[in-house]
């Protein structure tokens, strides 16, 4: 019920956006961005990874992941900013030995809050925070056994300082650097939990770089 309730306040914002952007002559945009990720998989690493290396194996720790995404900015003024985004997240790490791959892939779905510090300057800085819905979508595949699939999802929330250089109307640099909390506690592993439960923990040091590009006519 409450994934269920994230979710619908996602979508929600991100209609008010383009719905209440005209009538409140607010600055509309987009961003695509691009995004490295640090993530804290400790039940991965103690219950597969270690075990695996331990019995011969070859296989790098969980930790960070790669992706990028897509977003949607509304400046209701020159101070507030709020954001919705699609990020999807690439984590996987292989078993060299037996080329036996696990995929930790998943996407988020996040709205963000920003404050901008009043400046003069091109560039401006402040802070955000907002909450995500993030879902996990991966497989470990094998090509002496059937493939497993992984499956979970959770809420989870962030807080980030945040950048954006205008280079010219209509288009920025963008940037952000912040703390996610998103932990998955119960990992489905072919549509059953695992005894005891198994941790998909996305939570970590998130960073991203993008370039936003404005409505016309639009100024904030």
């Amino acid at each position: 019920m409450i994934r269920k309730s994230a979710l619908r306040i996602l979508l929600t914002i991100c209609c008010a956006i383009v719905v209440s952007a005209p009538a409140a002559a607010a600055t509309v945009g987009g961003e695509v961005f691009g995004a490295f990720s640090t993530h804290n998989m400790k039940d991965w690493n103690d219950r597969v990874v270690a075990p695996a290396n331990q019995s011969g194996g070859d296989m790098q720790e969980f930790g960070t992941g790669y992706g990028g995404g897509l977003g949607m900015r509304m400046w209701p003024n020159s101070s507030w900013m709020i954001s919705a985004s699609w990020e999807p997240m690439y984590v996987s790490r292989e078993e060299k030995v037996s080329g036996d791959v696990a995929r930790l892939n998943a996407n988020a779905f996040e709205a963000t809050a920003g404050y901008f510090f009043p400046t003069s300057s091109p560039a401006r800085f402040g802070l955000g925070a907002g909450l995500g819905v993030y879902s996990l979508s991966g497989e470990i595949t094998s090509s002496s056994s059937n493939d497993i699939k992984l499956e979970g999802s959770t809420v989870g929330f962030h807080m980030m300082g945040l950048a954006e250089w205008t280079v010219r109307p209509g288009f920025a640099l963008t940037g952000n650097a912040g703390y996610r909390v998103a932990n998955i506690k119960d990992t489905k592993v072919d549509n059953t939990s695992a005894t005891p439960e198994l941790a998909t923990d996305y939570s970590g040091l998130m960073l991203r770089a993008g370039v936003a590009f404005y409505l016309p006519g639009s100024s904030k």
